[in-house]
Protein backbone atom coordinates (compact mmCIF):
# COMPACT_ATOMS: atom_id res chain seq x y z
CA UNK A 1 0.00 0.00 0.00
CA UNK A 2 1.34 3.43 -0.88
CA UNK A 3 1.47 6.43 1.37
CA UNK A 4 -0.96 9.26 0.62
CA UNK A 5 1.80 11.82 1.19
CA UNK A 6 4.44 12.44 -1.44
CA UNK A 7 7.95 11.20 -0.86
CA UNK A 8 10.50 14.01 -0.57
CA UNK A 9 12.84 14.34 -3.50
CA UNK A 10 16.56 14.96 -3.16
CA UNK A 11 17.66 18.57 -3.66
CA UNK A 12 18.48 19.61 -7.20
CA UNK A 13 22.07 20.24 -8.21
CA UNK A 14 21.55 23.98 -7.88
CA UNK A 15 20.54 23.86 -4.20
CA UNK A 16 23.76 22.56 -2.68
CA UNK A 17 25.29 19.18 -2.04
CA UNK A 18 23.13 16.18 -1.33
CA UNK A 19 23.26 14.72 2.16
CA UNK A 20 26.30 12.54 2.62
CA UNK A 21 28.18 14.01 -0.32
CA UNK A 22 30.56 16.09 1.88
CA UNK A 23 31.68 18.76 -0.50
CA UNK A 24 31.21 16.87 -3.74
CA UNK A 25 30.59 19.19 -6.64
CA UNK A 26 27.29 18.77 -8.51
CA UNK A 27 29.09 17.75 -11.70
CA UNK A 28 31.05 14.99 -9.99
CA UNK A 29 27.88 12.95 -9.56
CA UNK A 30 27.16 12.87 -13.29
CA UNK A 31 27.95 9.66 -15.07
CA UNK A 32 29.48 9.78 -18.55
CA UNK A 33 26.08 8.82 -19.94
CA UNK A 34 24.33 11.80 -18.37
CA UNK A 35 26.73 14.39 -19.75
CA UNK A 36 24.80 16.78 -21.99
CA UNK A 37 25.61 16.37 -25.66
CA UNK A 38 25.35 19.35 -27.94
CA UNK A 39 24.40 18.67 -31.51
CA UNK A 40 24.94 21.24 -34.20
CA UNK A 41 21.82 22.78 -35.68
CA UNK A 42 20.76 21.37 -39.03
CA UNK A 43 22.49 23.03 -41.92
CA UNK A 44 21.23 23.97 -45.33
CA UNK A 45 19.99 21.29 -47.68
CA UNK A 46 21.44 20.74 -51.11
CA UNK A 47 18.96 21.02 -53.97
CA UNK A 48 18.55 17.25 -54.35
CA UNK A 49 18.11 16.71 -50.63
CA UNK A 50 15.62 19.57 -50.41
CA UNK A 51 13.50 18.18 -53.25
CA UNK A 52 13.65 14.66 -51.80
CA UNK A 53 12.76 15.84 -48.30
CA UNK A 54 9.82 17.87 -49.66
CA UNK A 55 8.59 14.70 -51.42
CA UNK A 56 8.98 12.76 -48.16
CA UNK A 57 6.93 15.42 -46.39
CA UNK A 58 4.17 14.98 -48.98
CA UNK A 59 4.33 11.19 -48.42
CA UNK A 60 3.95 11.73 -44.65
CA UNK A 61 1.01 14.10 -45.21
CA UNK A 62 -0.65 11.52 -47.47
CA UNK A 63 -0.07 8.81 -44.86
CA UNK A 64 -1.81 10.86 -42.17
CA UNK A 65 -4.79 11.36 -44.49
CA UNK A 66 -4.94 7.77 -45.76
CA UNK A 67 -4.96 6.22 -42.29
CA UNK A 68 -8.49 7.61 -41.89
CA UNK A 69 -9.55 5.22 -44.67
CA UNK A 70 -7.78 2.35 -42.96
CA UNK A 71 -9.48 3.22 -39.67
CA UNK A 72 -12.92 3.12 -41.25
CA UNK A 73 -12.55 -0.55 -42.20
CA UNK A 74 -10.02 -2.06 -39.75
CA UNK A 75 -11.66 -1.24 -36.45
CA UNK A 76 -10.07 -4.22 -34.68
CA UNK A 77 -6.68 -2.54 -35.15
CA UNK A 78 -7.73 0.90 -33.89
CA UNK A 79 -4.84 1.18 -31.42
CA UNK A 80 -2.30 0.20 -34.07
CA UNK A 81 -3.84 2.66 -36.52
CA UNK A 82 -3.74 5.44 -33.92
CA UNK A 83 -0.07 4.70 -33.19
CA UNK A 84 0.81 4.65 -36.90
CA UNK A 85 -1.06 7.88 -37.59
CA UNK A 86 0.57 9.53 -34.57
CA UNK A 87 4.00 8.44 -35.81
CA UNK A 88 3.31 9.96 -39.21
CA UNK A 89 2.04 13.18 -37.61
CA UNK A 90 5.25 13.48 -35.59
CA UNK A 91 7.45 12.70 -38.60
CA UNK A 92 5.43 15.14 -40.76
CA UNK A 93 5.91 17.95 -38.24
CA UNK A 94 9.62 17.17 -37.76
CA UNK A 95 10.16 17.14 -41.52
CA UNK A 96 8.37 20.46 -42.01
CA UNK A 97 10.45 21.94 -39.19
CA UNK A 98 13.67 20.53 -40.69
CA UNK A 99 12.84 22.04 -44.09
CA UNK A 100 12.00 25.40 -42.55
CA UNK A 101 15.20 25.38 -40.47
CA UNK A 102 17.14 24.89 -43.70
CA UNK A 103 15.40 27.86 -45.31
CA UNK A 104 13.34 25.66 -47.65
CA UNK A 105 9.60 25.69 -48.16
CA UNK A 106 7.46 23.00 -46.60
CA UNK A 107 4.57 22.01 -48.88
CA UNK A 108 1.10 22.34 -47.36
CA UNK A 109 -1.05 19.19 -47.13
CA UNK A 110 -3.55 18.56 -49.91
CA UNK A 111 -7.27 18.32 -49.25
CA UNK A 112 -7.28 14.69 -50.44
CA UNK A 113 -4.92 12.12 -51.90
CA UNK A 114 -5.23 9.39 -54.51
CA UNK A 115 -4.81 5.87 -53.13
CA UNK A 116 -4.07 2.73 -55.13
CA UNK A 117 -6.40 0.49 -53.12
CA UNK A 118 -10.19 0.65 -53.25
CA UNK A 119 -10.88 0.19 -49.54
CA UNK A 120 -14.10 -1.79 -49.08
CA UNK A 121 -13.32 -4.16 -46.20
CA UNK A 122 -10.75 -5.09 -43.60
CA UNK A 123 -8.45 -6.92 -46.01
CA UNK A 124 -8.31 -4.00 -48.43
CA UNK A 125 -7.71 -1.66 -45.46
CA UNK A 126 -4.73 -3.81 -44.47
CA UNK A 127 -3.45 -3.61 -48.05
CA UNK A 128 -3.78 0.17 -48.02
CA UNK A 129 -1.83 0.35 -44.74
CA UNK A 130 0.95 -1.68 -46.37
CA UNK A 131 0.91 0.62 -49.41
CA UNK A 132 1.10 3.67 -47.15
CA UNK A 133 4.17 2.37 -45.36
CA UNK A 134 5.84 1.17 -48.56
CA UNK A 135 5.38 4.60 -50.13
CA UNK A 136 6.71 6.41 -47.09
CA UNK A 137 9.71 4.06 -46.88
CA UNK A 138 10.46 4.67 -50.57
CA UNK A 139 10.31 8.44 -50.07
CA UNK A 140 12.75 8.32 -47.16
CA UNK A 141 15.06 5.99 -49.09
CA UNK A 142 15.33 8.67 -51.79
CA UNK A 143 16.26 11.26 -49.15
CA UNK A 144 19.06 9.00 -47.89
CA UNK A 145 20.48 8.77 -51.40
CA UNK A 146 20.15 12.50 -52.05
CA UNK A 147 22.75 13.73 -49.56
CA UNK A 148 26.13 12.93 -48.11
CA UNK A 149 25.32 14.93 -44.95
CA UNK A 150 25.25 12.60 -41.93
CA UNK A 151 22.48 14.57 -40.18
CA UNK A 152 20.20 14.46 -43.24
CA UNK A 153 20.89 10.78 -43.83
CA UNK A 154 20.28 9.95 -40.14
CA UNK A 155 17.00 11.89 -40.16
CA UNK A 156 15.89 10.03 -43.29
CA UNK A 157 17.04 6.66 -41.94
CA UNK A 158 14.84 7.15 -38.90
CA UNK A 159 11.85 7.84 -41.17
CA UNK A 160 12.65 4.78 -43.29
CA UNK A 161 13.08 2.57 -40.22
CA UNK A 162 9.79 3.68 -38.67
CA UNK A 163 7.93 2.95 -41.91
CA UNK A 164 9.64 -0.44 -42.29
CA UNK A 165 8.60 -1.50 -38.79
CA UNK A 166 4.99 -0.47 -39.40
CA UNK A 167 5.01 -2.24 -42.77
CA UNK A 168 6.18 -5.46 -41.12
CA UNK A 169 3.46 -5.15 -38.49
CA UNK A 170 0.74 -4.74 -41.14
CA UNK A 171 2.10 -7.69 -43.12
CA UNK A 172 2.03 -9.80 -39.98
CA UNK A 173 -1.60 -8.80 -39.31
CA UNK A 174 -2.47 -9.73 -42.90
CA UNK A 175 -0.76 -13.11 -42.51
CA UNK A 176 1.98 -12.40 -45.05
CA UNK A 177 5.04 -14.53 -44.43
CA UNK A 178 7.76 -13.39 -44.08
CA UNK A 179 6.51 -10.03 -42.83
CA UNK A 180 9.84 -8.28 -43.36
CA UNK A 181 11.67 -7.44 -46.55
CA UNK A 182 15.41 -7.11 -47.07
CA UNK A 183 15.48 -3.53 -48.37
CA UNK A 184 12.42 -1.51 -47.36
CA UNK A 185 11.59 1.32 -49.73
CA UNK A 186 13.24 -0.36 -52.68
CA UNK A 187 11.06 -0.71 -55.80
Amino acid sequence: MTSPTPTPTPPSSGSGAAPGSAGASPSSSLSPLSTPVSTPPPGPLGPDAQTAMQAALVAEQAAVWAYALVAAHARDQSAMIADARSGHLLRRDATAARLTAAGASAPEPAAAYQVAVDVQDQNSAWQLAQDIESGVAAAWRVVIGSSDDAEVRGFALTGLSEAAVRLAMWKQIAGINPPTIAFPGQP
